[in-house]
This record gives structure tokens, C-alpha cells and sequence, in this order.
């Protein structure tokens, strides 16, 4: 625990995430790095830095006691943290992070995704844990209230029969020309909707990580690819190594759509685990809305929670068919006004470094969601 009861921190990225989000109007608020940190009495913001100078000088407004650098490596020079915050573009969480892990903060709050890819995410997990400096992946939704009131009513729907995802956009599922720069929502939003599948699968499953395995990563001319028992690999196809979820692997990938230009629009990933027969994770990018839902079906209720909305439905005698039973909506389920999800995600930053509990989203989730987007991508990419 801190000795005077503070622990100091420092953002690293002052653009949308790190910090102008916490304006948005329409947002819950905090709904920023800089907003949350700011929201907590136990956290002082020490120092602030950014590439573009006028993220910077917009920061500094919001926070002019402390101290800016337009890059890290002079503001680690100046200042030793307790808590670093990396809300940086995907391309430099390489770079932010390792710089992080290097100035040995008590912890390190890294935005999602862990990295671009497993090879960078691995390359962190190392050196973190060299250095013996702890990871916070923000995955949001784990510190969410609603997805923790939908996770807590699961038991009550019964044995799962199937658990849909689906991630709506108008950005480019997968681009092969964007991978190093991350500019495709299976990286950049994908990445929470994997987690929080992982995140309801977790009580019905042994816990999940990573492991090496060989498969094969050929994508037949009519789009449809390996299952999970390899029924639809080639004679002639050379096996790879590649590294996987344990609770994730080997999905069928079904209704790709691409554009003309060969980018992939829509893509539908399906897995068989033992504590759910049939899960589903549908990527689109050619909506005119921005969409995030999950629908949990049982043999005795439902569950369906998205942005901006949670309901929870259990099995009770129809009023509209004799002797059968219809789903309908629980009013004595509390569903939270608020979700806090990103007061919850420092708080548990605070509680943490206190020794109070544990983190709620480590290195290692984090590295589970994304082995479960790569898997998907080296199948799309053939």
C-alpha cells in the first residue's frame, strides 16, 4: 500500500482514449484514461506526454499541474510513476509498453489490444515478466456492472445451448494492407468481443490460455475453412505452428463477404467447448451503425446485453399458449443504472497495488483474446 496513501501516475497518449473521450456528451462519464485517473482520490496524474502537440496542450488544460513531454523516454527521466498508463494506436504498443516496463512502474494499464499481434504480445509478456511488472489489459466490459449483473444471472438460465456475439461496424473487418497499423475492427474493437465471450465462458470451462499446436492455415477458393476436426483440410496442405486459445481454437468460419478490393466486410467464427456446444462470433464491417451485443440462450432463460442495454428474460408460464412456457423479461432482476466500467478498472488498479484482490483483466486474458482474433485472421489471409 501506499505510504501517504497516493499513488502517482502517467498517460501515455493524450488522444481519444488517453483523454478527449471524457468530453464526449453523450458518453458515460469517466469515459477516458485521464477522466478515470482524475475520478479517483487515491490517483495523482504526475505527468502526461504525446506526439501531436495540440493533444498535448488539450491535456494540459484539463490537468496544468502536471508536467508534459512530447515523448516518454524524457518524461521516464523526470518522473517514476507509481502507475503508467499506455493509450496509445496499436502500432506503438510495442514500443509504450516495453518503454513502460523498462521504467519498472508498480504497475503498467495498457489499452487493448495486448499488441498488433502474438509475436508482440509475447515479446511484452517477457519482459513484464522479467522486470516483474504487472499488466492491466483494459478490457472494459470485465469491470463493467451490467456484463457483471449478466454474468451473475447466467446459473439461472439453465444448461447453455448457445452463446452469439456479434461486433457491428462500417470498418474493414480484416484489410492484409492495414496489419501494421491495426486499422481493422477484428484487432481493434474485435479484441473486447472475444474477451467477453472468453469472460461468460470462464464458469462453464477450465480456464483458458495458450498453447502451441499445428494446424492447417489454408483457406479453400470457396471460403470455407478447417474445423474443428480438420474434415475440411487438403491432402496436400503443409501443416504450421500456431499458437491458439485452449477454450477458442479451430473455428469454422462462415459468410465471408469481401469488398472489391479483396477486403473482408463479414465474417462469422463458430467453436464447440464443453461448457457450450455452439458459440458464434460475427464480425461485420459494411453496417451504418456502430453495434456490440451478446445473447446468451439457455434451456430456462436469456440474456442479452449490448451498448446501452441489458435484459435478462427467464422461463415462466405463456399467457399466450396453454401448457407450454415463454420467455419473458425478470423484473426482479436489478439491472445497474450505471455500468462504471472505467471507475471500476482503476479502482481495481487501486485495490490491486493495496493487495486487496487481484487484477480483473491481466496479460495473459489479454493474450487469450487476441490468440483467438489471429487464429481467424491467418485463416482469412489464407
Amino acid at each position: 500500500m501506499s505510504l501517504d496513501g497516493f499513488y502517482t501516475a502517467a498517460l501515455i497518449g493524450c488522444g481519444r482514449i488517453g483523454f478527449s473521450l471524457g468530453h464526449d456528451e453523450k458518453r458515460e462519464q469517466p469515459a477516458s484514461h485521464t477522466m478515470a485517473l482524475l475520478d479517483n482520490p487515491r490517483i495523482k496524474i504526475v505527468a502526461g506526454c504525446d506526439k501531436k502537440p495540440e493533444n498535448l496542450a488539450a491535456w494540459h488544460e484539463e490537468v496544468p499541474y502536471a508536467q508534459i513531454y512530447e515523448n516518454s523516454a524524457s518524461l521516464y527521466q523526470h518522473h517514476h510513476p507509481d502507475i503508467v498508463v499506455v493509450a496509445v494506436n496499436e502500432a506503438y504498443h510495442l514500443e509504450e509498453a516495453v518503454a513502460a516496463i523498462e521504467a519498472e512502474p508498480k504497475l503498467l494499464i495498457l489499452e487493448k489490444p495486448v499488441a498488433l499481434n502474438l509475436e508482440e504480445a509475447f515479446k511484452i509478456k517477457e519482459i513484464a515478466e522479467s522486470k516483474k511488472v504487472p499488466v492491466l489489459i483494459n478490457h472494459e466490459r470485465r469491470f463493467s456492472e451490467d456484463y457483471i449483473t449478466a454474468k451473475n444471472y447466467m446459473p439461472g438460465i439453465g444448461p447453455i445451448i448457445n452463446i452469439r456475439a456479434t461486433l457491428s461496424s462500417s470498418m474493414a473487418v480484416y484489410d492484409q494492407n492495414e496489419e501494421s497499423s491495426g486499422a481493422y475492427s477484428l484487432i481493434h474493437d474485435g479484441t473486447h468481443l472475444s474477451d467477453i465471450v472468453l469472460y461468460f465462458l470462464e464458469d462453464l470451462n477450465s480456464p483458458s490460455t495458450t498453447i502451441e499446436t499445428l494446424t492447417s492455415l489454408t483457406v479453400p477458393s470457396g471460403e470455407q475453412v478447417s474445423s474443428p476436426n480438420d474434415s475440411l483440410i487438403k491432402k496436400d496442405e503443409k501443416q504450421k505452428k500456431i499458437i491458439v486459445n485452449t477454450l477458442l481454437k479451430r473455428p469454422v468460419l462462415t459468410g465471408v463477404v469481401r469488398d472489391e478490393n479483396g477486403v473482408v466486410r463479414q465474417v462469422c467464427a463458430h467453436y464447440i467447448t464443453h461448457g457450450c456446444p455452439d458459440v458464434e462470433l460475427l464480425f461485420v464491417g459494411r453496417s451504418k451503425y456502430f453495434g456490440f451485443e451478446i445473447e446468451i440462450n439457455g434451456t430456462d432463460g436469456r440474456i442479452c446485453i449490448g451498448n446501452g442495454y441489458c435484459k435478462l428474460y427467464k422461463a415462466e408460464e405463456s399467457n399466450l399458449y396453454s401448457d407450454l412456457f415463454s420467455l419473458r423479461c425478470d423484473k426482479s432482476a436489478k439491472i445497474p443504472a450505471k455500468t462504471r466500467y472505467f471507475s471500476n478498472m482503476v479502482q481495481n488498479a487501486i485495490d490491486f497495488l493495496d493487495e486487496k484482490e487481484n487484477l480483473k483483466s491481466t496479460l495473459q486474458t489479454g493474450i487469450n483474446a487476441l490468440a483467438i482474433l489471429e487464429e481467424i485472421r491467418k485463416l482469412l489471409k489464407g
